[in-house]
């Protein structure tokens, strides 16, 4: 028989291999292995670019900075794939923290012998003597394959010259990642911050083709494509990705779910929500929560003391009011649901300030957000105050400093305000603000009331080792203006900012202000 009158039938039997009953029964039991029991996808995205691009926008609308997070070398404990996990996680946190410049990742690998040395060289490295807050530990925790696994096929040969095999393979491999975040200097887990997540990558191959994979969380599931050559890998950067957004989301009480498109109805996120309200210790927790919030949302000026005032209750009302509720609706976990998923009302044209009468809130005159009843003459708009303006003073304890002692500030403002404090070693030189910072984030002085720093807090302010003087500014600017700075300014604390002088800052915060910044500046001698 001539050779090429066999190939018609070869081809007969390859069409006759892909439509066995064996690759539908494969189908069937690949689809289960991907999708377990009663769970079905619930939004189809590719990656998480967009979710760490959301991210980084609730950094910025929830005002958080100055998070320095120590990043271990996250293993693979399996042993199998050779991936470059943290690595990826750095690219996550860096693609997250492009506009809010919230968190400072440090990373922490094997050739560093071990955390403690590795925090205690951190410490010593910085001249103001600080430790990053948390440290993200995780790793490759599974690696299953063939969980389900069948093939079929035919092949025709002639003599041992020509042959032609042809089939078709159905596989199921499952992947798991676990991370948590736990706190620095005692190394504990913080409670409820954690990420496992498991991918099930389903391979279908006729000759060469490509899959699908599919993180599985409890009620939601995301599912990406990819190809033949770049699975495993690619399944386990979406997977980091999703760690780096829910961890973060957790650690910071930020709505993540939103950057993952899952509704706030659902299971997992109800759950959360709740745990958050819960978690709060005592009604001051959840009051100064709420005042740290409004605050940035600038329906309230004032500081952050977790006690209840006439100005944090008339801004409350006013917030509520413009979700739609009453004003005197309860602060209950039906209103932190909203107050987390709903968007921001429209602020009034002055936050509520203590001792100040309250300002209109715009778009409904009147409704300043008090408790007053219902039918009461609404109040006629008026003109926003001009901004307090005032002195501020700084001093050193003592006139003269040796090389690296630590150096002791009184600051006092005539008004209330916000403080923000900078060093500068030599003229010219780099400028660090070391004030407010990951220890003391909230910068709100008091009209007449001293602040001492460092004050008893986790870091110290040094006399220069390689200058006879150093200067040290302050700033007090009428309201809270850190999310109007420029890049810059919004720099983490204790880190070389990338202005060269006081007079380039204090621009900078009178241009958000839109008002006068007082300020004050001590000379620090330093002689051995």
């Amino acid at each position: 028989m001539n050779p090429k009158s066999l190939v018609p039938l070869m081809l007969a039997g390859l069409l006759a291999a892909c439509a066995s009953p064996i690759d539908k029964r494969t189908d069937r039991e690949l689809a289960s292995a991907r999708v377990g029991p009663g769970v079905s996808p619930q939004r189809n995205i590719t990656d998480f670019s967009d979710g760490l691009r959301c991210m980084d926008e609730q950094l910025f609308d929830y005002g958080v900075r100055d998070v320095s997070l120590m990043l271990e070398d996250l293993q693979d404990n399996t042993r199998r794939l050779g991936v470059g996990t943290r690595d990826m996680m750095v690219s996550a946190f860096s693609d997250m923290t492009r506009r809010s410049r919230a968190i400072r990742v440090s990373t922490f690998g094997q050739d560093n012998q071990n955390v403690v040395n590795f925090l205690l060289q951190l410490q010593q490295k910085n001249q103001f003597g600080v430790m990053p807050q948390y440290d993200l530990r995780g790793s490759i925790t599974q690696f299953d394959e063939d969980v389900v696994k069948r093939d079929a096929g035919v092949g025709f040969f002639l003599g041992s010259l020509f042959g032609l095999r042809a089939g078709r393979s159905a596989q199921a491999n499952v992947l798991g990642f676990d991370a948590s975040v736990i706190t620095v200097p005692d190394l504990t887990v913080v409670p409820g911050v954690s990420s496992k997540n498991t991918v099930v990558i389903g391979r279908e191959e006729a000759g060469a083709t490509d899959g699908t994979a599919q993180i599985r969380k409890a009620g939601i599931t995301f599912q990406m494509a990819y190809t033949r050559n770049d699975a495993t890998a690619q399944a386990v950067r979406n997977m980091v990705e999703l760690s780096a957004i829910e961890l973060t989301g957790k650690l910071l009480r930020l709505p993540y779910w939103k950057c993952l498109k899952v509704a706030p109805e659902s299971p997992e996120v109800l759950r959360e929500t709740e745990d958050w309200f819960v978690s709060m210790r005592d009604s001051g927790e959840r009051i100064r929560f709420f005042q740290e919030q409004l605050r940035n949302r600038k329906f309230f000026d004032g500081s952050l003391s977790g006690k209840t005032s006439s100005a944090f209750e008339s801004a409350l009302g006013a917030y509520k009011q413009g979700l739609g509720m009453a004003a005197d609706a309860p602060t209950d976990l039906a209103f932190f649901s909203a107050f987390l998923n709903r968007s921001t009302p429209k602020a009034p044209e002055q936050p509520f300030s203590t001792g100040e009468p309250p300002p209109p809130v715009a778009g409904t005159p009147g409704a300043a957000g008090s408790t007053a009843a219902a039918g009461s003459a609404p109040a006629a708009p008026s003109a926003p105050p001009p901004p307090r303006t005032g002195a501020v003073s700084l001093a050193a304890s003592k006139p003269q400093y040796k090389p690296g002692e630590a150096i002791t500030l009184s600051v006092t403002s005539t008004e209330p305000g916000y403080v923000y404090c900078y060093l500068q070693n030599t003229a010219g030189g780099p400028i660090q603000r070391f004030f407010p910072n990951r220890f003391v984030p909230d910068p709100r002085i008091e009209a007449n009331v001293p602040m001492t720093l460092p004050g008893g807090q986790g870091f110290k302010i040094p006399a220069a080792k390689d200058a006879r003087q150093q200067t040290i500014s302050c700033l007090v600017a009428p309201r809270e203006v850190y999310q109007d700075l420029p890049p810059p300014l919004r720099w983490p604390d204790f880190e070389d900012i990338r202005l060269r002088s006081i007079g380039e800052i204090q621009e900078a915060f009178e241009a958000a202000a839109k008002a006068p910044i007082a300020r004050a500046e001590q000379i620090i001698d330093v002689r051995k």
